[in-house]
Protein backbone atom coordinates (compact mmCIF):
# COMPACT_ATOMS: atom_id res chain seq x y z
CA UNK A 1 0.00 0.00 0.00
CA UNK A 2 2.92 2.32 0.71
CA UNK A 3 4.27 1.85 -2.82
CA UNK A 4 0.80 2.61 -4.23
CA UNK A 5 0.59 5.88 -2.29
CA UNK A 6 4.13 6.82 -3.35
CA UNK A 7 3.32 6.29 -7.04
CA UNK A 8 0.11 8.31 -6.80
CA UNK A 9 1.99 11.07 -4.98
CA UNK A 10 4.69 11.27 -7.65
CA UNK A 11 2.09 11.35 -10.45
CA UNK A 12 -0.29 13.86 -8.91
CA UNK A 13 2.03 15.99 -6.76
CA UNK A 14 1.27 19.69 -7.42
CA UNK A 15 4.60 21.32 -8.18
CA UNK A 16 6.59 22.92 -10.94
CA UNK A 17 6.89 19.57 -12.69
CA UNK A 18 5.27 19.19 -16.14
CA UNK A 19 1.69 17.93 -16.41
CA UNK A 20 0.96 14.25 -16.98
CA UNK A 21 0.18 14.91 -20.66
CA UNK A 22 3.44 16.79 -21.18
CA UNK A 23 5.29 14.02 -19.37
CA UNK A 24 3.78 11.52 -21.76
CA UNK A 25 4.86 13.56 -24.80
CA UNK A 26 8.33 13.96 -23.36
CA UNK A 27 8.52 10.24 -22.60
CA UNK A 28 7.74 9.45 -26.24
CA UNK A 29 10.57 11.73 -27.38
CA UNK A 30 13.04 10.35 -24.84
CA UNK A 31 12.15 6.74 -25.69
CA UNK A 32 14.25 7.13 -28.83
CA UNK A 33 17.46 7.78 -26.89
CA UNK A 34 19.17 5.93 -24.02
CA UNK A 35 17.66 6.85 -20.67
CA UNK A 36 19.82 8.87 -18.28
CA UNK A 37 18.99 9.30 -14.62
CA UNK A 38 18.65 13.00 -13.75
CA UNK A 39 19.22 14.49 -10.30
CA UNK A 40 15.48 14.69 -9.71
CA UNK A 41 15.02 11.06 -10.78
CA UNK A 42 17.95 10.09 -8.57
CA UNK A 43 16.11 11.56 -5.59
CA UNK A 44 13.01 9.62 -6.59
CA UNK A 45 15.04 6.43 -6.88
CA UNK A 46 16.61 7.02 -3.48
CA UNK A 47 13.19 7.43 -1.84
CA UNK A 48 11.85 4.41 -3.71
CA UNK A 49 14.86 2.27 -2.73
CA UNK A 50 14.30 3.13 0.93
CA UNK A 51 10.66 2.12 0.52
CA UNK A 52 11.63 -1.17 -1.17
CA UNK A 53 14.21 -1.93 1.54
CA UNK A 54 11.70 -1.32 4.33
CA UNK A 55 9.03 -3.34 2.53
CA UNK A 56 11.28 -6.29 1.69
CA UNK A 57 10.54 -8.36 4.86
CA UNK A 58 6.82 -8.13 4.08
CA UNK A 59 7.37 -8.83 0.38
CA UNK A 60 9.32 -11.99 1.21
CA UNK A 61 6.49 -13.19 3.46
CA UNK A 62 4.11 -12.65 0.57
CA UNK A 63 6.43 -14.51 -1.83
CA UNK A 64 6.56 -17.43 0.58
CA UNK A 65 2.76 -17.64 0.62
CA UNK A 66 2.72 -17.31 -3.17
CA UNK A 67 5.06 -20.28 -3.58
CA UNK A 68 3.20 -22.45 -1.10
CA UNK A 69 -0.35 -21.61 -2.18
CA UNK A 70 0.05 -20.98 -5.92
CA UNK A 71 3.20 -22.68 -7.23
CA UNK A 72 3.18 -25.78 -5.04
CA UNK A 73 -0.36 -26.83 -6.08
CA UNK A 74 0.49 -26.07 -9.71
CA UNK A 75 3.52 -28.39 -9.68
CA UNK A 76 1.61 -31.12 -7.83
CA UNK A 77 -1.16 -31.08 -10.43
CA UNK A 78 1.07 -30.94 -13.54
CA UNK A 79 3.48 -33.83 -12.86
CA UNK A 80 2.33 -37.36 -12.11
CA UNK A 81 5.31 -38.20 -9.90
CA UNK A 82 5.24 -34.92 -7.97
CA UNK A 83 1.84 -35.20 -6.29
CA UNK A 84 3.61 -35.11 -2.89
CA UNK A 85 5.91 -32.22 -3.86
CA UNK A 86 6.25 -29.34 -1.43
CA UNK A 87 8.54 -26.54 -0.31
CA UNK A 88 10.47 -27.26 2.89
CA UNK A 89 12.38 -24.03 3.52
CA UNK A 90 11.73 -20.65 1.93
CA UNK A 91 14.03 -17.77 2.90
CA UNK A 92 14.73 -14.95 0.44
CA UNK A 93 17.23 -13.26 2.76
CA UNK A 94 17.51 -9.66 3.86
CA UNK A 95 18.97 -8.15 0.68
CA UNK A 96 16.30 -6.29 -1.28
CA UNK A 97 16.45 -5.77 -5.07
CA UNK A 98 18.22 -2.62 -6.22
CA UNK A 99 16.18 -0.19 -8.33
CA UNK A 100 18.51 1.31 -10.96
CA UNK A 101 16.05 3.13 -13.25
CA UNK A 102 12.46 4.24 -13.03
CA UNK A 103 9.75 5.59 -15.32
CA UNK A 104 6.19 6.60 -14.41
CA UNK A 105 3.46 7.00 -17.02
CA UNK A 106 -0.24 7.74 -16.64
CA UNK A 107 -3.09 6.78 -18.96
CA UNK A 108 -6.21 8.72 -17.90
CA UNK A 109 -8.28 7.22 -20.72
CA UNK A 110 -7.75 3.67 -19.42
CA UNK A 111 -7.70 4.80 -15.77
CA UNK A 112 -4.29 3.36 -15.04
CA UNK A 113 -0.78 4.34 -13.95
CA UNK A 114 2.31 2.45 -15.12
CA UNK A 115 5.53 2.24 -13.14
CA UNK A 116 8.54 0.62 -14.82
CA UNK A 117 11.38 -0.37 -12.50
CA UNK A 118 14.71 -1.70 -13.69
CA UNK A 119 15.69 -4.02 -10.87
CA UNK A 120 18.80 -5.99 -10.03
CA UNK A 121 19.00 -8.73 -7.41
CA UNK A 122 22.09 -10.74 -6.50
CA UNK A 123 21.49 -12.41 -3.16
CA UNK A 124 21.88 -15.56 -1.12
CA UNK A 125 18.61 -17.40 -0.56
CA UNK A 126 17.47 -20.75 0.81
CA UNK A 127 14.66 -22.50 -1.04
CA UNK A 128 14.53 -26.28 -0.52
CA UNK A 129 12.07 -28.59 -2.24
CA UNK A 130 11.36 -32.29 -2.10
CA UNK A 131 8.84 -35.10 -2.02
CA UNK A 132 7.09 -36.31 1.13
CA UNK A 133 9.67 -35.87 3.92
CA UNK A 134 12.83 -35.89 1.77
CA UNK A 135 14.64 -32.75 0.61
CA UNK A 136 15.82 -33.37 -2.95
CA UNK A 137 17.04 -30.03 -4.30
CA UNK A 138 17.35 -26.38 -3.49
CA UNK A 139 18.43 -22.93 -4.61
CA UNK A 140 21.08 -21.09 -2.59
CA UNK A 141 21.54 -17.91 -4.63
CA UNK A 142 19.58 -15.88 -7.16
CA UNK A 143 20.73 -13.36 -9.74
CA UNK A 144 17.96 -11.49 -11.54
CA UNK A 145 17.96 -8.43 -13.80
CA UNK A 146 15.03 -7.03 -15.71
CA UNK A 147 12.30 -4.43 -15.96
CA UNK A 148 9.38 -4.97 -13.61
CA UNK A 149 6.16 -3.22 -14.55
CA UNK A 150 3.58 -2.27 -11.93
CA UNK A 151 0.15 -1.15 -13.17
CA UNK A 152 -2.32 0.53 -10.85
CA UNK A 153 -5.69 -0.15 -12.46
CA UNK A 154 -8.46 0.67 -12.58
CA UNK A 155 -8.09 3.95 -10.71
CA UNK A 156 -10.96 4.97 -8.43
CA UNK A 157 -11.72 8.22 -6.52
CA UNK A 158 -11.80 6.54 -3.10
CA UNK A 159 -9.20 4.91 -0.87
CA UNK A 160 -7.16 2.87 -1.83
CA UNK A 161 -7.45 4.88 -5.14
CA UNK A 162 -6.91 1.77 -7.28
CA UNK A 163 -8.87 -1.46 -7.36
CA UNK A 164 -5.78 -3.63 -7.89
CA UNK A 165 -2.00 -3.75 -8.31
CA UNK A 166 -0.90 -5.70 -11.40
CA UNK A 167 2.69 -6.89 -11.76
CA UNK A 168 4.61 -8.50 -14.62
CA UNK A 169 7.78 -8.37 -16.70
CA UNK A 170 7.20 -6.91 -20.21
CA UNK A 171 10.23 -8.92 -21.37
CA UNK A 172 11.80 -12.01 -19.92
CA UNK A 173 14.30 -11.10 -17.16
CA UNK A 174 17.82 -12.51 -17.00
CA UNK A 175 17.76 -15.19 -14.32
CA UNK A 176 20.57 -17.33 -12.90
CA UNK A 177 20.08 -19.83 -10.08
CA UNK A 178 22.74 -21.63 -8.07
CA UNK A 179 21.36 -25.09 -7.34
CA UNK A 180 22.02 -27.78 -4.78
CA UNK A 181 21.00 -31.36 -5.55
CA UNK A 182 19.47 -30.56 -8.95
CA UNK A 183 20.54 -33.98 -10.26
CA UNK A 184 18.31 -35.67 -7.69
CA UNK A 185 15.32 -33.68 -8.92
CA UNK A 186 16.01 -34.42 -12.58
CA UNK A 187 16.19 -38.16 -11.85
CA UNK A 188 12.48 -38.21 -10.98
CA UNK A 189 10.41 -39.98 -13.68
CA UNK A 190 8.74 -37.41 -15.88
CA UNK A 191 11.49 -34.84 -15.24
CA UNK A 192 14.43 -36.80 -16.67
CA UNK A 193 13.96 -35.19 -20.10
CA UNK A 194 14.29 -31.69 -18.63
CA UNK A 195 17.50 -29.72 -18.22
CA UNK A 196 18.55 -26.95 -15.85
CA UNK A 197 18.10 -24.45 -18.67
CA UNK A 198 14.53 -25.65 -19.31
CA UNK A 199 13.63 -25.32 -15.63
CA UNK A 200 15.11 -21.81 -15.41
CA UNK A 201 13.26 -20.86 -18.62
CA UNK A 202 9.96 -21.96 -17.07
CA UNK A 203 10.64 -19.96 -13.91
CA UNK A 204 11.80 -16.86 -15.81
CA UNK A 205 8.71 -16.89 -18.05
CA UNK A 206 6.24 -17.34 -15.20
CA UNK A 207 5.39 -13.62 -14.91
CA UNK A 208 6.33 -12.43 -18.40
CA UNK A 209 3.66 -10.78 -20.58
CA UNK A 210 0.95 -11.76 -21.38
CA UNK A 211 0.97 -13.34 -17.91
CA UNK A 212 0.52 -10.95 -15.02
CA UNK A 213 -0.21 -11.21 -11.33
CA UNK A 214 -3.05 -9.23 -9.79
CA UNK A 215 -3.37 -8.29 -6.13
CA UNK A 216 -6.84 -6.85 -5.45
CA UNK A 217 -7.00 -3.88 -3.08
CA UNK A 218 -10.65 -2.83 -3.34
CA UNK A 219 -13.27 -5.02 -1.71
CA UNK A 220 -15.52 -5.01 -4.79
CA UNK A 221 -12.75 -5.69 -7.32
CA UNK A 222 -13.86 -7.58 -10.44
CA UNK A 223 -11.32 -8.91 -12.93
CA UNK A 224 -13.47 -7.84 -15.88
CA UNK A 225 -12.87 -4.19 -14.90
CA UNK A 226 -9.23 -4.48 -15.97
CA UNK A 227 -8.73 -3.11 -19.51
CA UNK A 228 -6.32 -5.97 -20.25
CA UNK A 229 -8.16 -8.88 -18.60
CA UNK A 230 -9.15 -10.60 -21.86
CA UNK A 231 -7.36 -10.88 -25.24
CA UNK A 232 -9.87 -9.13 -27.47
CA UNK A 233 -7.29 -8.38 -30.19
CA UNK A 234 -7.01 -11.09 -32.85
CA UNK A 235 -4.00 -10.99 -35.17
CA UNK A 236 -3.38 -13.10 -38.27
CA UNK A 237 0.37 -13.39 -38.84
CA UNK A 238 1.72 -14.51 -42.21
CA UNK A 239 5.36 -15.66 -42.36
CA UNK A 240 6.00 -15.38 -46.08
CA UNK A 241 9.69 -15.68 -46.93
CA UNK A 242 13.28 -14.72 -46.12
CA UNK A 243 16.25 -13.66 -48.19
CA UNK A 244 20.03 -13.48 -47.90
CA UNK A 245 20.17 -15.69 -44.81
CA UNK A 246 23.52 -16.64 -43.30
CA UNK A 247 24.95 -19.99 -44.50
CA UNK A 248 25.63 -22.11 -41.43
CA UNK A 249 26.61 -25.35 -43.16
CA UNK A 250 30.33 -25.15 -43.88
CA UNK A 251 30.29 -27.74 -46.68
CA UNK A 252 27.07 -26.95 -48.57
CA UNK A 253 27.21 -23.19 -47.90
CA UNK A 254 23.50 -23.41 -47.10
CA UNK A 255 21.15 -23.52 -44.10
CA UNK A 256 17.97 -25.41 -43.21
CA UNK A 257 15.85 -22.49 -41.97
CA UNK A 258 12.57 -22.38 -40.10
CA UNK A 259 10.85 -19.62 -38.11
CA UNK A 260 9.59 -19.64 -34.53
CA UNK A 261 6.79 -17.13 -33.84
CA UNK A 262 6.19 -16.09 -30.22
CA UNK A 263 3.48 -13.85 -28.83
CA UNK A 264 0.43 -13.79 -26.63
CA UNK A 265 1.77 -16.71 -24.61
CA UNK A 266 1.81 -19.01 -27.64
CA UNK A 267 4.60 -20.44 -29.80
CA UNK A 268 4.30 -21.45 -33.46
CA UNK A 269 6.80 -22.96 -35.89
CA UNK A 270 7.02 -23.03 -39.66
CA UNK A 271 8.18 -26.10 -41.54
CA UNK A 272 11.89 -26.54 -42.29
CA UNK A 273 13.10 -25.62 -45.79
CA UNK A 274 16.22 -27.69 -46.57
CA UNK A 275 19.37 -26.13 -47.96
CA UNK A 276 17.99 -22.73 -48.87
CA UNK A 277 19.11 -19.19 -48.07
CA UNK A 278 16.00 -17.62 -49.66
CA UNK A 279 13.20 -19.85 -48.33
CA UNK A 280 9.47 -19.39 -48.86
CA UNK A 281 7.11 -20.65 -46.15
CA UNK A 282 3.78 -18.87 -46.77
CA UNK A 283 2.45 -20.05 -43.41
CA UNK A 284 -0.15 -18.40 -41.19
CA UNK A 285 -0.45 -18.13 -37.42
CA UNK A 286 -3.33 -16.67 -35.42
CA UNK A 287 -2.82 -15.22 -31.95
CA UNK A 288 -5.07 -13.46 -29.46
CA UNK A 289 -3.60 -10.47 -27.61
CA UNK A 290 -4.85 -8.46 -24.67
CA UNK A 291 -4.25 -4.73 -24.17
CA UNK A 292 -1.54 -5.43 -21.59
CA UNK A 293 1.10 -2.76 -22.37
CA UNK A 294 4.47 -3.72 -23.84
CA UNK A 295 3.60 -6.87 -25.80
CA UNK A 296 5.50 -7.88 -28.93
CA UNK A 297 5.48 -10.47 -31.69
CA UNK A 298 8.89 -12.12 -31.89
CA UNK A 299 10.22 -13.88 -34.99
CA UNK A 300 13.31 -16.07 -34.62
CA UNK A 301 14.87 -17.68 -37.68
CA UNK A 302 16.74 -20.89 -36.86
CA UNK A 303 18.90 -23.38 -38.74
CA UNK A 304 17.70 -26.93 -38.08
CA UNK A 305 20.39 -29.22 -36.66
CA UNK A 306 20.40 -32.65 -35.06
CA UNK A 307 21.79 -31.55 -31.70
CA UNK A 308 21.04 -27.86 -31.41
CA UNK A 309 19.35 -25.37 -33.72
CA UNK A 310 21.51 -22.34 -34.56
CA UNK A 311 20.19 -18.80 -34.73
CA UNK A 312 19.95 -17.08 -38.10
CA UNK A 313 18.68 -13.84 -36.58
CA UNK A 314 15.52 -12.46 -35.04
CA UNK A 315 13.20 -9.47 -35.18
CA UNK A 316 10.20 -8.07 -33.32
CA UNK A 317 7.06 -6.06 -33.98
CA UNK A 318 5.24 -4.13 -31.26
CA UNK A 319 1.62 -5.24 -30.93
CA UNK A 320 0.28 -1.67 -30.34
CA UNK A 321 1.91 -0.64 -33.65
CA UNK A 322 0.03 -3.40 -35.48
CA UNK A 323 -3.25 -2.52 -33.79
CA UNK A 324 -2.83 1.10 -34.84
CA UNK A 325 -1.89 0.37 -38.46
CA UNK A 326 -4.41 -2.51 -38.83
CA UNK A 327 -2.24 -4.06 -41.56
CA UNK A 328 1.52 -4.45 -42.03
CA UNK A 329 3.35 -5.97 -45.01
CA UNK A 330 7.11 -5.46 -44.86
CA UNK A 331 10.63 -6.86 -44.98
CA UNK A 332 12.38 -6.69 -41.61
CA UNK A 333 16.14 -6.78 -41.12
CA UNK A 334 17.21 -9.63 -38.83
CA UNK A 335 19.20 -8.64 -35.74
CA UNK A 336 22.50 -10.12 -34.50
CA UNK A 337 23.54 -11.55 -37.89
CA UNK A 338 25.59 -10.28 -40.83
CA UNK A 339 22.74 -10.53 -43.32
CA UNK A 340 19.16 -11.66 -43.64
CA UNK A 341 15.64 -10.25 -43.93
CA UNK A 342 12.24 -11.69 -43.11
CA UNK A 343 9.07 -10.88 -45.05
CA UNK A 344 6.00 -10.89 -42.83
CA UNK A 345 2.41 -9.72 -43.11
CA UNK A 346 0.25 -9.04 -40.06
CA UNK A 347 -3.44 -8.12 -40.12
CA UNK A 348 -5.98 -7.43 -37.40
CA UNK A 349 -9.32 -9.22 -37.34
CA UNK A 350 -12.71 -7.86 -36.37
CA UNK A 351 -14.67 -9.60 -33.62
CA UNK A 352 -18.46 -9.91 -33.94
CA UNK A 353 -21.13 -11.47 -31.74
CA UNK A 354 -23.48 -11.82 -34.74
CA UNK A 355 -23.90 -15.51 -35.64
CA UNK A 356 -25.25 -14.57 -39.08
CA UNK A 357 -21.75 -13.53 -40.16
CA UNK A 358 -20.29 -17.03 -39.65
CA UNK A 359 -21.15 -18.45 -43.07
CA UNK A 360 -19.68 -15.45 -44.87
CA UNK A 361 -16.46 -15.78 -42.85
CA UNK A 362 -16.27 -19.51 -43.60
CA UNK A 363 -16.65 -18.76 -47.31
CA UNK A 364 -13.91 -16.13 -47.16
CA UNK A 365 -11.59 -18.56 -45.37
CA UNK A 366 -12.05 -21.11 -48.16
CA UNK A 367 -10.69 -18.79 -50.84
CA UNK A 368 -7.68 -20.18 -52.77
CA UNK A 369 -4.47 -19.91 -50.76
CA UNK A 370 -0.84 -21.06 -51.23
CA UNK A 371 -0.22 -24.84 -51.08
CA UNK A 372 0.22 -26.36 -47.60
CA UNK A 373 -1.45 -23.33 -46.00
CA UNK A 374 -3.10 -23.75 -42.61
CA UNK A 375 -6.89 -23.66 -42.32
CA UNK A 376 -7.99 -20.30 -40.92
CA UNK A 377 -10.03 -19.85 -37.74
CA UNK A 378 -13.56 -18.51 -37.96
CA UNK A 379 -14.42 -18.04 -34.27
CA UNK A 380 -12.80 -17.53 -30.88
CA UNK A 381 -14.19 -19.17 -27.75
CA UNK A 382 -13.73 -17.20 -24.52
CA UNK A 383 -14.23 -19.14 -21.29
CA UNK A 384 -14.32 -17.84 -17.73
CA UNK A 385 -13.94 -20.62 -15.15
CA UNK A 386 -15.04 -19.13 -11.87
CA UNK A 387 -15.71 -21.82 -9.26
CA UNK A 388 -17.35 -25.15 -8.46
CA UNK A 389 -19.46 -26.54 -5.66
CA UNK A 390 -20.45 -29.97 -4.45
CA UNK A 391 -17.25 -31.63 -5.72
CA UNK A 392 -16.11 -34.92 -4.19
CA UNK A 393 -13.09 -34.46 -1.91
CA UNK A 394 -10.51 -37.23 -2.31
CA UNK A 395 -7.60 -36.85 0.10
CA UNK A 396 -4.17 -38.24 -0.88
CA UNK A 397 -3.22 -41.45 0.93
CA UNK A 398 -0.27 -41.29 3.33
CA UNK A 399 0.07 -37.56 2.70
CA UNK A 400 -0.90 -34.57 4.83
CA UNK A 401 -1.09 -32.22 1.83
CA UNK A 402 -4.48 -30.81 0.88
CA UNK A 403 -6.36 -32.33 -2.09
CA UNK A 404 -6.33 -30.27 -5.28
CA UNK A 405 -8.68 -29.54 -8.14
CA UNK A 406 -7.85 -28.24 -11.61
CA UNK A 407 -9.97 -27.73 -14.72
CA UNK A 408 -9.03 -29.12 -18.13
CA UNK A 409 -10.84 -27.75 -21.18
CA UNK A 410 -10.48 -29.17 -24.69
CA UNK A 411 -11.88 -28.06 -28.05
CA UNK A 412 -10.90 -30.13 -31.11
CA UNK A 413 -7.16 -30.80 -30.66
CA UNK A 414 -6.45 -27.93 -28.25
CA UNK A 415 -6.24 -28.73 -24.53
CA UNK A 416 -5.72 -26.10 -21.82
CA UNK A 417 -5.64 -26.21 -18.02
CA UNK A 418 -6.24 -23.82 -15.19
CA UNK A 419 -3.98 -23.65 -12.18
CA UNK A 420 -4.63 -26.00 -9.27
CA UNK A 421 -6.62 -24.89 -6.24
CA UNK A 422 -7.19 -26.58 -2.90
CA UNK A 423 -10.34 -28.68 -3.14
CA UNK A 424 -12.57 -28.20 -0.12
CA UNK A 425 -15.56 -29.12 -2.25
CA UNK A 426 -15.93 -25.51 -3.43
CA UNK A 427 -12.67 -24.49 -5.16
CA UNK A 428 -12.34 -21.13 -6.92
CA UNK A 429 -10.14 -20.71 -10.01
CA UNK A 430 -11.22 -17.34 -11.49
CA UNK A 431 -9.30 -18.07 -14.68
CA UNK A 432 -9.79 -17.30 -18.36
CA UNK A 433 -9.01 -19.61 -21.28
CA UNK A 434 -9.37 -18.90 -24.99
CA UNK A 435 -9.58 -21.14 -28.05
CA UNK A 436 -9.35 -20.46 -31.79
CA UNK A 437 -11.70 -22.72 -33.77
CA UNK A 438 -11.78 -23.43 -37.52
CA UNK A 439 -15.51 -24.24 -37.76
CA UNK A 440 -17.69 -24.37 -34.62
CA UNK A 441 -20.53 -26.29 -36.27
CA UNK A 442 -20.61 -29.80 -34.87
CA UNK A 443 -17.83 -29.10 -32.34
CA UNK A 444 -18.12 -29.54 -28.58
CA UNK A 445 -16.27 -28.14 -25.59
CA UNK A 446 -15.20 -30.87 -23.18
CA UNK A 447 -14.50 -29.87 -19.57
CA UNK A 448 -13.06 -32.11 -16.86
CA UNK A 449 -12.45 -31.24 -13.21
CA UNK A 450 -9.43 -33.27 -12.08
CA UNK A 451 -7.68 -33.97 -8.79
CA UNK A 452 -3.90 -33.99 -8.27
CA UNK A 453 -3.68 -37.53 -9.72
CA UNK A 454 -5.74 -36.60 -12.79
CA UNK A 455 -8.76 -38.52 -11.56
CA UNK A 456 -11.99 -37.01 -12.90
CA UNK A 457 -14.09 -35.36 -10.18
CA UNK A 458 -16.73 -34.18 -12.64
CA UNK A 459 -17.17 -33.43 -16.33
CA UNK A 460 -19.45 -31.68 -18.80
CA UNK A 461 -19.76 -31.40 -22.58
CA UNK A 462 -21.20 -28.28 -24.22
CA UNK A 463 -22.22 -28.13 -27.88
CA UNK A 464 -20.89 -25.03 -29.63
CA UNK A 465 -24.01 -25.05 -31.80
CA UNK A 466 -26.05 -24.60 -28.61
CA UNK A 467 -23.76 -21.75 -27.59
CA UNK A 468 -24.19 -20.12 -31.01
CA UNK A 469 -27.97 -20.21 -30.60
CA UNK A 470 -27.81 -18.36 -27.26
CA UNK A 471 -28.30 -14.60 -27.01
CA UNK A 472 -25.11 -12.81 -28.13
CA UNK A 473 -23.60 -16.32 -28.38
CA UNK A 474 -23.04 -16.18 -24.60
CA UNK A 475 -23.97 -18.55 -21.77
CA UNK A 476 -23.27 -17.78 -18.13
CA UNK A 477 -24.14 -19.44 -14.84
CA UNK A 478 -24.03 -22.77 -13.02
CA UNK A 479 -23.58 -25.86 -15.22
CA UNK A 480 -24.34 -29.33 -13.77
CA UNK A 481 -21.40 -31.75 -13.73
CA UNK A 482 -21.56 -35.48 -14.25
CA UNK A 483 -19.88 -36.58 -11.03
CA UNK A 484 -19.65 -39.50 -8.57
CA UNK A 485 -21.67 -37.35 -6.15
CA UNK A 486 -24.96 -35.55 -6.66
CA UNK A 487 -25.43 -31.80 -7.19
CA UNK A 488 -21.89 -31.06 -8.42
CA UNK A 489 -21.83 -27.81 -10.42
CA UNK A 490 -19.37 -25.42 -12.03
CA UNK A 491 -19.86 -21.71 -12.71
CA UNK A 492 -18.85 -20.79 -16.27
CA UNK A 493 -19.12 -17.99 -18.75
CA UNK A 494 -18.85 -19.11 -22.38
CA UNK A 495 -18.76 -16.66 -25.28
CA UNK A 496 -18.20 -17.11 -29.01
CA UNK A 497 -16.90 -14.29 -31.22
CA UNK A 498 -16.79 -14.37 -35.03
CA UNK A 499 -13.34 -13.56 -36.49
CA UNK A 500 -13.80 -11.48 -39.63
CA UNK A 501 -10.92 -10.33 -41.88
CA UNK A 502 -10.68 -6.65 -42.72
CA UNK A 503 -10.68 -5.25 -46.28
CA UNK A 504 -7.38 -3.61 -47.21
CA UNK A 505 -6.32 -1.26 -49.94
CA UNK A 506 -2.54 -1.40 -49.93
CA UNK A 507 -0.49 0.80 -52.23
CA UNK A 508 2.33 -1.10 -53.86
Amino acid sequence: MGIVMWILYRCWKPSTEPSAIKCQDKAKEQAKVPHKVTDREFERLRYLQVLVNNSWPYITKYLEKFLRWRIQPLIRSRFKYLTNFHFFDIDFGNKAPQVTHMRVQSDPEKKQILLDLKISLNAAVMVNVGISKTIMAGVKSVKLEGTLRIILAPLIPDVPFTEAVNIYFPRRPVLHLQWTGLTNLLNIPGLHTMTERMIVDQIANFMVAPKFFTQPLAANFDMKNLPFADPWNALRIHVLEARNLVANDFFSKKSDPFVVVRGGGTVGKTRVISKNLNPQWNQTFEILFSDLPGQEIEFEVLDKNVQRDDSLGSCKIAVPHVLKKKFIDKWIRLDNVKSGELHIKVETLKLFSDRDKLQKVLNLNKRPRPPKSEELSSVALYTVIQKARGLPVIRPKKCKLNPLATVEVSVTDTVKRTGAQINSGEPEWKERLQFLIKDPRGERMQLNVLNQRNKVLGHISVSLSTLMAAKDMTMEGWFPLESPVNNSEIWLKLQLMILAPRIFHVKR
